[in-house]
């Protein structure tokens, strides 16, 4: 079998892949823990349609924002979600 190379990601692409891996993984433990966008946004003090921005990757490919969660929003995600230290490394690293 031959192995095709992979090419190389730049720094703006692998920003993009995070923030669209955030996302999911934000969307998937929501479905896992029964929680509604509602409930984090309400967490993080802002409205569920704010939030509903945020976790929205396309906003990020138009440029309209720079990251979609500030450091301490991410760390009350993490809370809520009960994000494991390997998920919190593995989204938090470029």
């Amino acid at each position: 079998m031959i192995e095709m190379p992979r090419a190389a990601l730049s720094l703006e692409q692998k920003k993009v892949y995070k923030v669209k891996d955030l996302a999911g993984w934000i969307y998937g433990r929501m479905h896992s823990k029964g929680l509604k966008q509602e409930d984090l946004a309400k967490a993080l003090n802002i409205t569920s349609q704010a939030f509903s921005s945020r976790l929205n990757p396309k906003t990020y490919e138009k440029n309209k924002r720079a990251d979609p969660f500030k450091y301490g929003d991410l760390l009350i995600l993490f809370k809520v979600l009960e994000a494991t230290d390997e998920e919190i490394l593995w989204l938090m690293r470029l």
